[in-house]
């Protein structure tokens, strides 16, 4: 079990640094450490939340969900939804943001995905020049310390990185599920490596039984160097700009208005809903909508346009089964699994609890993308585990529909349950100021299933999911489905391309990706907001940093490719200083 490292919090900020790093998640994280390296370089790192080790459950990995609306969490919203959310509270998708150090890291399912390669092919034809698949595996590598021996002899893995990558699956139900992908025909083996279609066992940012996020794996072991300070607590409201350079930034901490000075840059790695809030509200934007809210404009960009987001259901389909291979909720809970815990770092809680990921490639398809379609994450317990508190702060259904939907039930039996997840979406959303309050939330629309081709795709990969609970592997363990019918979706016929469609619409779920909201591409992409560069255009001394910048979202969770742009910027940030 690891220790908690020393703190070097700041109590105030000096009135000038080199660079202004605004977010301390993913991307913030990296870029602290990456460019403090430099002692030459003095570098402050801004957080508007407190310290990770502040809530207990941050370490422990089956500990997720208890980490929902907290205060650790921003606990978004979207906007109602008109073509899907039919189930959820005011049709609104909740969407969980980490506010704390190491951010969204703290908080997520620690999956590490990092994507296919015609991702990156695609975001350097689509104009995002050094973004290639060879241009940007070293920077996986880079960070990565692998822990699996089989993986780590392929040569697309990295050793001795400080982000730990460990091979989490620990019940009997991994290998089933592996063994039903392979009676379908499906590749098991490293969905990292030269190949991504097919299954394999979870790889996640688990270090000896404990998450072991950014803020373990970059920040912390940085924060003892003089020339990185990091202050929390401190919420910034804008960037401050002499003509169209960037020159520092306002932001409130102790409740105070203050400002610092950036000598180089300023970057921004507030992610994907943050990052164009903040840019907005320092006038760079969709110039109509900043007058709208009298804020004077900077630039005249199209930030929040290009929202896109892995939607998909979360627990649908689910199964029972006759074997005790399960997660229950009196198995998690017990002095034994708590005992195995803090004596060994093993057991249910040292896992994430998710145990598969598999990428395929449906009948659906874009075949002009020339992509996988599908993410089904394999989960060996049922939704909420029986309690329908769980099931509302974890998914954000209407209590009516949790009632109506009898989770009640899955309390203490033998499950499994299925999420399959839309890769590329062709619905894209924006995210807009609500007012000119650096405080209000902003106005996210992710649009799902606008696009009826993103229906017909996530009734495809939910068809995958109940062929694998249909496989031998499976009906070995008497796997048999919970046909209890979707509230409002009574009048399909059970399984049918209707039925399935009623329910993807109906239980919609963010599965916690949004990316593009800041997207990059060259000089004559009026849809850019950034450069290959990531520098903000027609700007000086500004950068975006974190996955609003992707061109395209990517085949995979997107903690991993977040990570590798950090690393990535981290080196363009340097060369440019030279």
């Amino acid at each position: 079990m690891q220790t908690v490292q020393q703190s070097f919090i700041r109590e105030d900020a000096n009135e000038e640094y080199d660079y202004i790093i605004v977010g301390a998640g993913s991307a913030g994280c990296v870029l602290a450490s990456r460019l403090s390296e430099d002692s030459s370089n003095k570098v402050l790192i801004l957080e508007a939340g407190g310290e990770e080790t502040d809530n207990k459950f941050v370490k422990q990995p089956a500990m997720q969900g208890l980490l929902r609306n907290s205060k650790e969490d921003w606990s978004f919203k979207t906007v109602p939804q008109k073509n899907s959310c039919w189930g959820c509270e005011n049709k609104q998708s909740l969407w969980p943001r980490g506010r704390m150090l190491g951010g969204s890291s703290n908080i997520n399912g620690m999956q590490y995905v990092r994507g296919n390669k015609g991702d990156f092919d695609l975001w350097e034809k689509m104009g995002a020049t050094g973004w290639s698949y060879k241009d940007i595996l070293p920077y996986f590598k880079k960070s990565e310390d692998n822990r699996n021996e089989e993986y780590r002899k392929s040569g697309y893995h990295g050793i001795g990185g400080p982000w730990t990558i460990s091979s989490t699956a620990f019940t009997p139900l991994a290998g089933i599920t592996l063994d039903a992908a392979k009676e379908l025909g499906y590749r098991v083996g490293d969905i990292n490596g030269e190949e991504q279609l097919g299954f394999h066992s979870l790889q996640a940012n688990v270090k000896d039984g404990e998450r072991w996020s950014v803020s373990d794996a970059f920040l912390r072991p940085a924060m003892s160097r003089p020339n990185l300070h990091v202050l929390i607590n401190a919420h910034v409201t804008k960037v401050t700009f002499n003509g169209k350079r960037a020159t520092g930034v306002e932001f409130v901490h102790g409740a105070r208005k203050k400002r610092v000075r950036a000598a180089r840059e300023v970057i921004l790695s507030a992610g994907s809903i943050q990052s164009p809030q903040l840019l907005m509200l320092s006038g760079v934007g969709p110039k109509e909508h900043l007058q709208q809210l009298n804020i004077t404009s900077v630039a005249d960009l199209p930030v929040g346009k290009h929202l896109q987001d892995h939607q998909g259901i979360i627990g649908f389909p689910e199964y029972w089964i006759e074997k005790p291979y399960s997660v229950t909720l009196d198995g998690l809970t017990s002095w034994i699994s708590d005992l195995k815990y803090k004596l060994f770092g093993k057991g249910p809680i040292a896992s994430p609890l998710f145990e598969i990921n598999g990428i395929v490639k449906t009948k659906a398809a874009d075949p002009k993308l020339g992509l996988p379609d599908i993410e089904i994450i394999f989960a060996p317990f049922g939704i909420g585990l029986g309690q329908e508190q769980a099931v509302y702060d974890f998914v954000g259904f209407d209590r009516k529909f949790i009632k109506d939907y009898n989770y009640r039930e899955y309390l203490n039996r033998h499950m499994v349950s299925f999420v399959p997840l839309l890769l590329h979406p062709k619905s894209i959303g924006e995210i807009r100021l609500q007012t000119k309050d650096s405080f209000d939330y902003p106005l996210i629309d992710p649009n799902y299933y606008d696009d009826e081709r993103d229906v017909k795709s996530i009734v495809e990969g939910i068809k995958v999911c109940a062929q694998l609970a249909e496989t031998k592997a499976f009906k070995a363990i008497g796997a048999k489905m919970r046909k209890q019918t979707v509230p409002g979706c009574a009048k399909h016929t059970h399984m049918s391309d209707e039925y399935l469609e009623c329910v993807a619409r109906t239980m919609t779920t963010t599965i916690y990706h949004p990316t593009g909201t800041c997207k990059m591409g060259a000089s004559n992409d009026p849809t850019a907001v950034t450069d290959p560069q990531l520098r903000v255009r027609g700007l000086q001394g500004l950068r975006v940093v974190d996955a609003s910048v992707m061109p395209e979202t990517v085949s995979a969770n997107t903690q991993a490719s977040t990570v590798m742009i950090a690393e990535k910027a981290a080196d363009m940030i340097k060369a440019a200083k030279l």
